[in-house]
């Protein structure tokens, strides 16, 4: 499990927030299933025509407390694969911080937006299960994650030559804010590291989500899909981000990551570093203790169809079948049981040693 923080960093690094929210804290509410209504303005046929220039944009949004909010925002593609094979690219917002200032926001200013691939009900699922995948997230890994809100969003086309689009959409918060959030800073120069700059817990708990979502489109040791806390001993903490190649999600357009060794998109793999039994089996713990609630968040979340919900239910509860059997079962090591069948395997950019599977 993850050591205990020093309550007076905590409050150190908070009280640098607490001058003003964040654009991302007046949309975020706890209720998992609640959709805050927004409007983007943007040229629309720049977008479609993968425009690789920042685009001018406008946000508006109603507030917490009832307030009408319209920020100016630069527009630009993000998502290479995505902006390939769908038909509306995933974006970022990059908010002026001298706008947010004089609104009394914080200056925090880029946030990624993920659309849905096409506008039809199959890729609004898939958007929402990516969403509530990151809600799964911070339910198992409070002390670090990306917050994740749902929104309704409306594309408004600058030039008024297109309608209107209102469809589910979801923010990402910007990476300092969620640094600072989980005690630390966002870590950049990040190649080359060795398992010993990593919280072991911090570590193995990622590793573990990430086993759990199905997801093989992850890599510490090249950075991919990962983003790094320092804290202040600069040890690090690994975040995880974009869920869509999970098993999870299960996106028509996702390719199983074989040169992780899996064969399919549902295949588990454990791409973690090795770690003890103890540290393993009290992640382990701390999953098999949210268990129940974790399975109300996804029973819960009515915006996907009943039938969406049940199988996405039977694809975590494989999982804890699974993790039930290797902890119950003492004459292995649990990182040599979730390794499995991938255990010769050692992921692209790594080191043997940090793979490696020994006697017990």
């Amino acid at each position: 499990m993850y050591r205990a923080f020093n309550p007076l960093l905590g409050v150190f690094f908070l009280s640098l927030s607490l001058s003003g929210q964040s654009v991302f804290d007046a949309l975020y509410g706890e209720e998992v299933d609640r959709a805050v209504a927004v409007t983007l303005t943007v040229p629309l046929d720049s977008l479609a025509a993968r425009s690789a220039y920042e685009q001018a944009g406008q946000l508006m949004f109603t507030d917490h407390d009832g307030a009408p909010r319209v920020f100016g925002v630069e527009v630009s593609l993000r998502g290479k694969f995505r902006q390939v094979r769908c038909g509306f690219p995933p974006l970022k917002l990059d908010f002026a911080k001298g706008e947010l200032r004089a609104s009394g926001m914080t200056t925090h200013d880029k946030y990624k937006l993920v659309p849905a691939c096409y506008a039809d009900s199959t890729a609004q699922a898939l958007v929402l299960k990516e969403y509530l995948a990151y809600r799964a997230y911070a339910l198992l890994s409070p002390e670090a994650h990306f917050r994740a809100q749902l929104l309704r969003i409306t594309y408004r086309d600058a030039a008024a030559g297109r309608p209107d689009r209102t469809e589910y959409a979801f923010l990402l918060e910007d990476p300092d804010e969620m640094a600072e959030r989980s005690g630390g800073t966002e870590f950049g120069d990040s190649l080359g590291l060795t398992p010993n700059r990593y919280v072991a817990g911090a570590e193995a708990r990622h590793a573990l989500l990430q086993y759990l979502l199905g997801n093989g489109d992850w890599s510490l040791d090249l950075q991919r899909n990962v983003k790094l806390v320092e804290l202040p001993d600069a040890q690090l903490i690994p975040v995880g981000y974009d869920f869509d190649f999970s098993g999870w999600v299960g996106a028509p357009y996702a390719s199983p990551s074989r040169q992780h060794g899996q064969q399919s998109i549902y295949q588990r793999v454990y791409l973690g570093y090795r770690q003890s039994d103890r540290i393993l089996g009290e992640v382990a713990q701390s999953f098999r203790d949210h268990r129940r609630e974790l399975l109300r968040l996804i029973g819960d979340f009515d915006l996907l169809s009943e039938q969406e919900r049940t199988v996405l239910q039977r694809f975590v509860k494989r999982f804890y079948d699974e993790l039930g059997t290797m902890t119950a079962d003492t004459r292995l090591e649990l990182y040599r049981q979730l390794r499995g069948e991938t255990a010769a395997i050692i992921p692209p950019g790594s080191q043997p040693q940090y793979y490696g599977v020994g006697a017990r």
